[in-house]
């Protein structure tokens, strides 16, 4: 609901637009034969209910709060206009060179990548060799692991990455994984949203 409006939601909670439950079907539909071991997904209700359309008939997801999208403060729920009015040194910085320490009250960097990463770790830990398994979050979290897979500066990369809601992103990872190490992870696909695209507008 908020994306409609250009306003930042961070880990704000607001409802699914009309559109949003349109495209989580969308993807129920697409996942309704994949062989899934599990579902993780973020608590936050626009993930979960996007993850509960994937489970259909499957054991339920598996909620992680880590899997929340980044904590963005004093910025959450804001207009990009409210920023550049009431902050307008940040938000200028913000449009140069864009990093979440500059946001008031917010996660920060390192805090964000070390608790995206410590779950992402537990969850790949905990798979099986011929496991498949669904992670449900948010477009930050989704760039950061590209991010970090590709051995790229965060700043530099994270904003590259096209990422639309309920896009399906895959990855691979070593059957021995038991770290988040170079070559460990690789990318299968990015940013698939063939599901969306198929649908007349």
């Amino acid at each position: 609901m908020w994306n409609a409006s250009s306003r930042i939601q961070g880990q704000a909670d607001p409802a699914l637009s009309e559109e949003g439950w349109v495209q989580c079907q969308l993807l129920g539909e697409r996942m309704r034969d994949a062989s899934l071991s599990r579902i993780y997904t973020s608590d936050l209700e626009r993930a979960r209910r996007t993850a509960e359309a994937v489970a259909g008939g499957r054991p339920a997801p598996i909620l992680d709060a880590r899997l929340r999208e980044v904590d963005l403060g004093e910025w959450e729920g804001a207009t990009n206009a409210r920023l550049e009015q009431d902050y307008p040194e940040l938000f200028k910085a913000w449009l140069e060179s864009p990093s979440w320490d500059l946001v008031p009250g917010g996660e920060g960097e390192d805090a964000f990548e070390t608790r995206v990463v410590a779950v992402m770790t537990d969850i790949l830990a905990a798979a099986a060799e011929d496991d498949t398994v669904a992670v449900v979050t948010h477009i930050g979290v989704i760039r950061l692991l590209l991010t970090a897979i590709a051995g790229t500066q965060r700043n530099n990369m994270r904003w590259r990455w096209a990422i639309h809601n309920t896009s399906l992103c895959s990855i691979d990872s070593r059957p021995d994984f038991s770290a988040w190490r170079a070559g460990d992870v690789e990318v299968v696909a990015i940013n698939d949203n063939a599901h969306i695209k198929m649908v007349p507008p």
